[in-house]
């Protein structure tokens, strides 16, 4: 530590440290001269001991003149303070720990990651694919059982020491997010230091015969400390730190340099050098090194003197220095020789015979089938998946933009996502236009926004379409029709050469989109769904690599139930205890089944139910034979219709209670109500023309936004973006899903690229479980995935009001966490107001 005599500059010190910082950088970038070093300035944004310690060991790594910093000890304490502990039991506790730093480690560790592309390489070939499952096993799953067994009982005991546990993950539960110590207490600094030192020794520690370091100069390390004065401040907290550690721990690697204007410390001790000498610092300096003295910190007092001359500038300038080997691509050649002659020998022996000739009979991207579909996967150039005429050209124009969108990503890296859904109808269906058509408008407009826009860890995407058929029936193997396509299979066999990172869309809950996320779940591949809301979809059989970001049945339902039994407006139109005829689709258990089994469970109790069902597929019962039915016993019970079945539908089943005449047609001034899960995009953008052609009737339904003329809200700035690619289009809540599934894996992507650029499918995975997305301003509301929510928790919901005789829209309900992240705890317009159903509860809160 440099002081100055009384009577001189008390600037001087930090002046010198200064100067010396620009001597172990010099170089002009040459890093033969340089050694690695790191500053700590009170002057810089640095706000206590653990920002200033982060900062030492990034720019640790970022100066060293050859070779690479590994960190691991540091790391590893560095994400415990992170991590969250679990509940339950000591080893409950612990798991969440242990889950986290694993995934923390595959980010630093190619090697492990490297060991999965090597099973699905065997699994590829025919001559080994039975090995895929040992090698799996061996490669991929031994490692991350070892490296738990070595945290539970051997690894970095001597943090179990500091804090007086018997092992790293019981000192671990002290010191995690929500443990006793707190992120600034002595005993963590002590910990984060040590580790860091203890990396530190490893890096200068000797070399073996087959590192290509082995010729290298074993480097020391030097941090700077301008200014200690603030007692507060970041420098005195990380040489007190020091101080106290190297009193019990040797300190060797590292180097501290610091200079106070002011009284010292009193843990500096006086160096007592002969300052008339004029190398008596030098000297003495140079002996207690040396001598490896007990005292960890030296008050080294510079003369009062001013250095008129700039003798010291000059020598701290042009004084020798210490010169390491440059860098030559040849320093590998001895250490990896031996495994890469082993891995030719194998890859000759195991690859296919003739592994540079082209696949023959390869399949085409896309295929008609028998319903007069076209199914497959193209990226808008490669083929067509709209079929020809009117009826595939809206498909077609969504193509064409996505083909223009991924011919602007420039050379270099990207990232493709595929959205797979429904886009297409089978010949003579009733069905509206389909969900997944708007859905990919708003995929498309984020893509745009991305690509275009600026950002520090850019990573621009591109596109692929995936269209399964109506119904998802040709989206997974259809083990019926085993030759049907299978156009999950299609998108995994491009992984590779695509650069696949996930899968967004889906759209539709049904057991045939379900086996294709279990295909994707078993290819290593995540999915992101929007549109979904089945609760086989999320529960616990569900695939582990699946998220999605709509509520699920079991959040909608009970909202519905409760709406229809507290709302005037309801009540207005039907009674105090609205008789409910509920319309639904038994034979679409996934969605409309599961949704009717949800809400008759919530509604039961409160009123009386009517059931009618019909078939959403041609052939069976169909709106037309149940609108004379559900009219009559609307009118008979004075009651509500609850319409539980695929939008799409809810056409044809208005129009034929508009054909029907009788009880379908009520008298003048009177409505009947119905409340549906959505409705179809046409009805929320033309509110007017909807009341027009339905004059009989009131419609109330749930989405997952209402429009505001707040700015900030991510819903207005979302319908700016989206106007901006389709200016011809409205955006909807449908379009906000889609928008926000590509930002949600775009932002893993982008929270990856400083760990390593070759971001994989499995290490968006791993980081949605172990680090997520919380608070997520996405344009469909704020959202919340990771290892314990499948879907946001309290996704914000909204039920809303097409009104007689005008089309007035009206928003009747909004909870859960909403847009400015507010999280009401009541609904309606006072006096009329009513607690708002918590997802954790499925009860009003209160």
């Amino acid at each position: 530590m440099l002081s100055r005599q009384d009577g001189g500059d008390a600037t001087w010190p930090a002046f010198m440290i200064r100067e010396y910082e620009s001597r172990l950088a010099r170089g002009h970038g040459n890093a033969r001269w340089r050694v690695p070093h790191a500053v700590v300035d009170d002057a810089e944004p640095i706000d206590g001991f653990l920002p200033a310690i982060d900062h030492v060991a990034r720019t640790f790594q970022r100066t060293m003149p050859s070779g690479h910093l590994r960190l691991r000890a540091f790391h590893t304490c560095r994400a415990v303070l992170e991590a969250e502990r679990g509940a339950g039991d000591v080893q409950a506790e612990q798991q969440p720990i242990v889950e986290t730093l694993y995934a923390e480690m595959l980010q630093r560790r190619r090697s492990l990651r490297a060991g999965a592309y090597v099973a699905d390489f065997l699994g590829q070939h025919a001559l080994t694919g039975w090995l895929q499952g040992l090698v799996a096993a061996v490669i991929v799953g031994l490692p991350k059982l070892c490296y738990r067994f070595h945290l539970r009982h051997w690894g970095l005991r001597w943090v179990a020491g500091e804090c007086n546990r018997r092992s790293f993950l019981d000192a671990a539960l002290d010191f995690c997010r929500d443990g006793e110590l707190g992120r600034e207490d002595q005993r963590v600094r002590r910990i984060l230091l040590r580790a860091l030192l203890t990396d530190l020794r490893r890096a200068t520690r000797g070399r073996t015969w087959l590192s290509h370091l082995r010729d290298r100069r074993r480097w020391s390390f030097v941090v700077l400390i301008p200014e200690i004065d603030d007692p507060d401040g970041p420098g005195r907290a990380f040489l007190g730190t020091f101080e106290e550690l190297a009193g019990d721990h040797p300190t060797r690697p590292l180097l501290v340099l610091a200079a106070c204007a002011g009284p010292p410390p009193d843990y500096a001790i006086p160096l007592d050098a002969d300052l008339d000498r004029p190398n008596g610092i030098a000297d003495k300096v140079c002996t207690v090194l040396g001598e490896d003295s007990a005292e960890p910190v030296r008050l080294v007092t510079l003369p009062a003197a001013d250095d008129s001359d700039g003798t010291a500038k000059y020598k701290i300038e042009n004084g020798p220095g210490v010169m390491a080997r440059k860098d030559h691509p040849l320093d590998w050649l001895r250490p990896s020789v031996l495994p890469v002659v082993g891995v030719a020998t194998a890859g000759l022996l195991l690859a296919p015979s003739h592994p540079w000739s082209a696949p023959v009979g390869a399949p085409p991207s896309c295929l008609t089938v028998g319903t007069g579909e076209r199914v497959g996967v193209t990226d808008g150039e490669q083929c067509h998946l709209g079929v020809p005429g009117d009826r595939g050209q809206e498909l077609r124009d969504l193509e064409h933009r996505v083909a223009v969108e991924n011919a602007r990503i420039p050379d270099g890296p990207y990232r493709t996502l595929v959205f797979l859904a429904p886009l297409s109808l089978q010949d003579g269906v009733y069905d509206d236009p389909p969900l997944g058509l708007q859905i990919l408008r708003g995929v498309i407009a984020q893509q745009h926004k991305l690509n275009s826009g600026v950002r520090q860890n850019k990573m621009p995407i591109r596109l692929l379409i995936a269209n399964t058929g109506q119904y998802f029936q040709y989206g997974a193997h259809n083990a019926a029709a085993p030759k049907n396509p299978d156009v999950a299979q299609m998108i995994i066999d491009r992984q590779r050469t695509d650069h696949i990172a996930a899968v967004i869309g889906i759209t539709q809950s049904r057991p045939e989109s379900l086996k294709a996320v279990q295909e994707f779940d078993r290819a290593g591949i995540p999915v992101v769904a929007s549109g979904v809301s089945g609760s086989t979809m999320v529960g616990p059989d569900s695939p582990q690599r699946y998220f999605q970001i709509s509520a699920p049945d079991t959040r909608l339902g009970p909202i519905l139930a409760d709406f229809i039994r507290r709302s005037p407006e309801i009540h207005r139109l039907t009674s105090d205890r609205p008789h409910a005829v509920v319309v639904y689709d038994p034979t679409d258990t996934s969605f409309s089944t599961d949704l009717r089994n949800v809400f008759v469970r919530a509604y039961r109790a409160h009123g009386d139910i009517d059931e009618v069902t019909y078939s959403e597929k041609p052939g069976a019962t169909t709106p037309d034979s149940i609108a004379t039915d559900v009219c009559n016993k609307v009118t008979a019970t004075h009651g509500i219709v609850v319409y539980l079945a695929r939008s799409g539908v809810l056409p044809s089943l208005l129009n034929a209670m508009r054909s029907a005449g009788g009880q379908c047609q009520p008298p003048a001034g009177t409505t009947i109500p119905l409340i549906s899960e959505s409705a179809p995009l046409d009805f929320q953008l033309r509110p007017a023309e909807t009341a027009r052609a339905y004059p009989y009737m009131n419609l109330f339904y749930e989405t997952t936004n209402a429009p505001t003329r707040d700015p900030r809200d991510p819903y207005a700035q979302f319908t700016q973006d989206f106007a901006d690619v389709f200016d011809h289009h409205s955006a909807d809540a449908d379009a906000a899903s889609g928008f926000d599934s590509v930002g949600i894996v775009s932002k893993v992507v982008e929270n990856l690229l400083p760990a390593s650029p070759d971001v994989q499918p499995n290490d968006i995975y791993l980081w949605l479980t172990a680090h997520g997305v919380s608070q997520y301003p996405g344009a469909s509301g704020v959202l919340q995935l990771d290892a314990r929510n499948k879907f946001p928790p309290d996704k914000a919901v909204y039920i809303r009001e097409i009104a007689q005789p005008g089309g007035a829209t009206t928003t009747l309900l909004s909870c859960g966490i909403l847009p400015d992240r507010q999280d009401p705890e009541k609904w309606g317009t006072p006096p009329d107001t009513f607690p708002c159903l918590r997802e954790d509860t499925r009860s009003p809160s209160g």
